[in-house]
């Protein structure tokens, strides 16, 4: 490297240079075979992920706008039973 700190740039050798672009590609090729095996894992949960995301808002549509909830509390109001009924007497 410059070791003068005059801020000229060093002259470049051609095989320094050959063999830095070599160092670097096989970088670039180690990491892209590495994370090959984790791309179905990284495409299945974002899978997953919006299946639950869909699920949800058909969820809250069910609930809120196709009267979900009107239904469930139609179908927890108490009702009277036919002995349950006090008799009243005749004035």
């Amino acid at each position: 490297m410059n070791s003068n700190s005059d801020g000229k740039p060093e002259p470049i050798d051609p095989d320094i240079a050959a063999r830095m672009l070599d160092l670097e590609l096989m970088r670039q090729r180690a990491t892209r075979q590495a994370g090959a095996p984790y791309r179905w894992l990284r495409a299945a949960s974002l899978i997953f992920f919006l299946v639950v995301i869909l699920g949800a808002l058909a969820a809250l549509y069910y609930v809120f706008y196709a009267g979900g909830l009107d239904k469930f509390r139609a179908q927890n109001t108490p009702q009277s039973s036919p002995t349950a009924a006090p008799i009243q007497p005749n004035p």
